[in-house]
């Protein structure tokens, strides 16, 4: 099937690249040809040293932007959704470079009527053969997983940034992205804040493959750590304050996981020193 929907929603696509050439990201033939059919319109954020110049770039419909500062996504979000707020856009299409996009959900989401009360949508996104997007967000979420039904939902949940469309409504309202979270949580924290406002959800029964690199503790540096540990706290303690507690017991008890794991050992120490610190605040 060929990228023939009938467009009924309009579709800004924000793609996030970082340290990667143009054709080495995983949807990058499809939004090409989605660009030439002028079907979407596309800004590519590239976050790397270096700059990349591509042919393709000066297409009308592309906008290739270039920060070696490296902010994270946040920013990057946020500019795509200024560039759709200043056109007649539907939805703004959030997208990493590994995230593998299929005809099928991009023509969902150009072809789908979304009522004025749905915030996101959402595919099922996997990384291997496991799911891990969306899940129910009314509980903790740890590595003991529930997953919400596809269709439309008023439960609480949370999906990753990747692959998720952002009604223009729904952004507007939560006034952006929230760049106290460049890059961790910040899908928590978006989801968090649509449900806040009232928005429901349509989780759509199309399935994406995805790298989720936080699960890679075997390469992740201490740095790298160090970024997820302070984001995760910042947004139990800041904003979902109901589930301090369970965050609380969740340091205490990676703590002791990664101590006697050989790959997650190297982070036991900074996450009791982040549980001490957590708890303190709580006393």
């Amino acid at each position: 099937m060929g990228l023939e929907a009938v467009l009924m929603n309009r579709l800004f696509v924000t793609i996030v690249m970082y340290e990667r050439s143009w054709q080495e990201a995983s949807a990058s033939p499809l939004l090409e040809k989605a660009v030439k059919n002028q079907q979407i319109q596309l800004l590519v954020y590239d976050n790397s040293p270096q700059s990349h110049d591509e042919p393709f770039f000066q297409h009308p419909l592309v906008t290739y932007f270039h920060d070696p500062a490296n902010p994270g996504l946040s920013k990057a979000y946020n500019k795509g959704f200024k560039s759709a707020s200043s056109g007649d856009f539907d939805l703004l299409l959030l997208l990493d470079q590994d995230t593998e996009l299929t005809k099928a959900y991009l023509n969902f989401l150009m072809a789908e009527t979304i009522g004025t009360e749905i915030g996101a949508v959402v595919p099922l996104i996997y990384s291997g053969t496991i799911q891990v997007s969306p899940v129910l967000a009314d509980r903790y979420i740890n590595r003991n997983l529930a997953y919400p039904a596809t269709g439309e939902q008023k439960q609480r949940i949370m999906a990753i940034n990747s692959g998720t469309a952002v009604t223009l409504a729904a952004i507007k309202k939560i006034g952006g992205f929230n760049d106290a979270f460049p890059l961790d949580f910040l899908d928590h924290w978006l989801f968090l804040r649509l449900h806040q406002e009232g928005f429901r959800f349509l989780i759509a029964n199309q399935k994406l493959n995805h790298d989720l690199s936080v699960m890679h503790y075997k390469t992740m540096t201490r740095e790298r750590y160090e970024q997820i540990l302070t984001s995760e706290s910042k947004f139990y303690r800041d904003f979902d304050k109901e589930k301090k507690k369970e965050h609380e017991k969740q340091l205490f008890f990676r703590t002791i996981k990664q101590a006697l794991s050989p790959k997650m050992c190297r982070f036991s120490r900074r996450t009791w020193k982040e549980y001490l610190s957590f708890r303190k605040d709580h006393l």
